[in-house]
């Protein structure tokens, strides 16, 4: 049974994985004067998450019982030649074992109005992001779960 769990919750995890990781985002800092700084006009730069579902990291995405599993960090990087690279760590529990992957997706990404789209080189997959006050919003929905991951500007 602990194999059937582990297996089920690593499989969801690796997609939800997948779809967090693609759907990260990147802006820019913005040019500063004597009132802070101003809006960034280009979504160049990296980010790192801030939150998941509201909450600190690290974060549970799934739990059920002793199974859990958690973001425990990301970054995410736009590059002005109109590439992104992405990378997400989680921490899966199950009884008996904690393990830890790390996630990596890349590809291309294009600004429409507030919305990042992205094209992961690997499969040709889409996803967005919502680019806002120097944060980056992605909602994931897999399934009956919806997360929604908040990233921010690093620089």
């Amino acid at each position: 049974m602990r194999h059937l769990l582990s297996c089920w919750t690593t499989k969801r995890a690796r997609r939800s994985g997948t779809a967090i990781a693609f759907l990260l985002a990147a802006a820019v800092t913005g040019c500063g004067d004597s009132t802070g700084p101003s809006e960034p006009t280009t979504p160049v730069g990296s980010y790192t998450i801030a939150t998941v579902n509201g909450k600190a990291l690290p974060a549970s995405v799934f739990a059920d019982g002793p199974i859990n599993y958690e973001v425990m960090s990301g970054k995410l990087s736009l590059t002005s030649d109109g590439k992104y690279s992405a990378v997400t760590t989680f921490r899966q529990t199950v009884p008996g074992d904690v393990s830890t992957y790390v996630d990596s997706i890349g590809g291309t990404w294009v600004l429409s109005g507030t919305t990042v789209q992205m094209i992961n080189t690997s499969d040709a997959s889409t996803g967005s992001a919502t680019w806002a006050n120097r944060q980056l919003t992605i909602v994931v929905v897999d399934g009956k779960v919806t997360t929604t991951f908040v990233y921010g500007l690093t620089k």
